[in-house]
């Protein structure tokens, strides 16, 4: 058994926190491979400390964690690390593992280097993180971050850019032990819609979505999208601009105010967070889908989009060089000026984004589980059996 191993994982309070792992776990339990999952929910509690083991509704196990002091837990995987090989087989009733899959360097990565030292067994990283490269040089944590991936036995970013950014900052890594691995999109969900060209409608439905949790302030600028809205209402007060935001959080009350005190409240429809077949429908409305983003790793909403057919304004950053261009939108400069001039662009002059444009059979959750397996084929599997045959 291989475990997964994540401090990201949906749950009721949070339902869109990674998903993305949630995804790729179960597209390797679809092609056979036999993986435990353990989400570590370490979070802030009114005790000094309280955990409990369960078991999720999709089989994963959920070590919760609650405490007053929950960062300096949280930052301590040590700690972690030896709860859960002291209570491991006591509390899931599994020997422990062959092998651990850990995703997110900080902290997954580094309690999958704590957990693979006291069990003797390897492990690789899958990195999500658009700050993973910066934190190969944090001032506090960036010696145990680079450890963590140096000791693993393969790093599997999602992008290319991602694994490109990753080999630069970690030379003593070999560059054949980048592996990169997408993240799995369930196709199917997101069926075509070829859209009717309609230059200059008299009202024009622009979709965006992101978490609006405080620690994506700066990084998911929905901010901009308000402002670019004022700015189109503005110079263009005969048409009607409206958009929709799919996510929520902490920072929507805030968002909400400023829309109101630029003028566009009316104009702004937030519907919190959707499950895939409810935002299919919000994608299938749209006429636009705006994803203003500082970093990303990978972008899955604007890949959905473009599935369904919908063109897209997105921030010019790496993540999007490959799969927003001319055939399926336009990359912008991050400021709301230059977001107001591509959306007012895209409304003058539409586009019809091409079926298939981006070859989205690689990100089937079939193919991304079986690139999976054949990952622990040659790095797990093989060794063990050549480990074996060794001691014949």
């Amino acid at each position: 058994m291989i475990l997964w191993l994540t401090y990201w994982y949906p749950d009721k309070e949070n339902p869109v926190r990674g998903n993305f792992i949630r995804a790729q776990w179960k597209a390797a339990r679809s092609v056979g491979c036999e993986v435990e999952l353990l989400f570590v929910d370490i979070a802030k509690g009114k005790k000094i400390m309280e955990v409990n083991w369960t078991r999720g509704s999709e089989g994963e196990i959920i070590l919760k964690v609650r405490s007053r002091a929950w960062k300096t837990i949280y930052h301590t995987p040590i700690w972690a690390a030896k709860l859960i090989t002291r209570k491991w087989a006591d509390k899931t009733g599994l020997e422990h593992p062959m092998a651990i899959h850990a995703n997110v360097v900080f902290p997954a990565g580094l309690l999958a280097e704590q957990l693979g030292r006291r069990w003797n067994i390897p492990y690789i990283i899958t990195e999500h993180w658009s700050k993973a490269g910066k934190w190969t040089r944090h001032k506090l944590f960036g010696k145990k971050v680079r450890s963590s991936y140096e000791e693993a036995k393969a790093i599997l970013p999602v992008s290319n850019h991602l694994s490109e950014e990753l080999q630069i900052r970690l030379p003593k890594i070999l560059k054949e032990n980048f592996i990169t691995i997408p993240n799995a999109i369930d196709i199917n969900s997101f069926k075509y819609l070829k859209r009717k060209l309609e230059p200059e409608k008299k009202i024009i439905k622009i979709l965006g979505v992101a978490s609006l949790i405080s620690s994506n302030a700066l990084v998911k600028r929905v901010d901009f999208s308000i402002e670019a809205l004022a700015i189109l209402k503005r110079k263009h007060p005969k048409i009607i601009w409206n958009y929709t935001h799919v996510g929520s959080g902490s920072r929507l009350k805030i968002l909400q105010d400023y829309a109101k005190g630029l003028g566009v409240d009316q104009n702004i429809h937030w519907v919190g967070s959707l499950d895939s077949k409810r935002l299919y429908q919000e994608y299938c409305k749209a006429d636009i889908f705006l994803q203003p983003s500082k970093s990303e790793t990978f972008g899955i909403v604007v890949l959905e989009a473009i599935e369904t057919g919908l063109s897209v304004i997105a921030s010019d950053i790496p993540a999007f060089k490959s799969c927003v261009n001319k055939k399926t939108g336009i990359r912008v400069e991050l400021n709301p000026n230059s977001i107001a001039e591509g959306l007012e662009a895209l409304w003058k002059s539409p586009i019809v984004v091409p079926k298939d444009v981006l070859g989205s059979k690689k990100y089937a959750p079939t193919e991304v589980g079986a690139h999976i397996k054949e990952v622990y084929n040659d790095l797990f599997y093989s060794q063990r059996a050549s480990r074996s045959s060794d001691k014949l």
